[in-house]
């Protein structure tokens, strides 16, 4: 029997990403081989909830108790989120996690997952700074083995993020993984781009909403909005006149380093 697909996200905060991934997939796929997409709402409101429930593909959308212990530690409880969503009950084959902010950007994107699960039993994405390491923003892999993964696994022992040993015990269960490869997104300014260039993973795309002051710290507003336009428009590369205002900015903020350093 073919492979099937449900979609498997979370959503904090900004609708824009779960709009993106929702209608990318309704576009790019069919609804045969990706027939729903499970949002968990970690906003945790009924308006969101039923906003959420409107988007395309969209079959079901879960909203679970507060972990707090996570959210004292990470500041959002996702690694919770995400391993009481893949233990609900699916009519398909296989889960897709995806982060909210990992977005399809290929049209034959499914179908280089199908071409990956002739080999192997699994596909997931590699840490791009810790190598050793998976990351949560893309993973494939059995229904069935939906119930002995754990996305929390090293949060509290390591102080890992989630999901990052996913992949290793995926391993362990005998499963045959697949290793996507990060390669830089946006001509190398942002992002990260897997399944050879087919899934652009954000990162952080949640942060510039989030209530929790030490994420939204960690992104740039202007810069933020910069890169959601292109995403809108659909595209993925940097031209010369935006690489070279990048750069210049890249080198001010070098420079206004070094004054405040040699001040202090």
């Amino acid at each position: 029997m073919a492979p099937t697909f449900t979609v498997v996200t979370c959503h904090a905060g900004d609708p824009f990403w779960l709009e993106q991934l929702t209608a990318r997939i309704d576009r790019t796929t069919d609804a045969d081989l990706v027939p729903e997409i499970v949002v968990v709402d970690q906003d945790r409101s009924p308006e969101v909830t039923a906003a959420l429930g409107r988007l395309p593909r969209v079959g079901r959308v879960l909203t679970f108790d507060e972990h707090a212990g996570q959210h004292r530690r990470l500041g959002h409880d996702h690694p919770n989120a995400l391993n009481r969503a893949v233990r609900e009950p699916f009519e398909t084959s296989h889960v897709v996690v995806m982060d909210s902010d990992a977005l399809p950007i290929e049209p034959d994107w499914m179908a280089r997952v199908l071409a990956r699960l002739q080999d192997h039993d699994a596909v997931i994405a590699r840490d791009p700074v810790k190598r050793g390491l998976t990351h949560p923003c893309f993973v494939v892999f059995p229904v069935a083995v939906g119930p002995d993964v754990d996305f929390a696994e090293g949060v509290e022992e390591v102080n890992l993020d989630t999901g990052r040993l996913v992949g290793l015990q995926l391993v362990h269960g005998g499963l045959r993984v697949d290793l996507s490869r990060a390669k830089p997104g946006f001509s190398g300014w942002h992002g990260d781009l897997y399944l050879d260039g087919a899934v652009y993973h954000h990162g952080h795309g949640s942060f510039l909403s989030s209530r929790h002051q030490p994420h939204h710290r960690m992104v740039d507003e202007r810069q933020e909005r910069f890169f959601r336009h292109k995403i809108e428009a659909d595209v993925f590369e940097l031209d010369r006149r935006e690489r070279l205002r990048f750069t210049l900015q890249r080198i001010g903020r070098g420079a206004q380093a070094s004054v405040a350093w040699s001040r202090s």
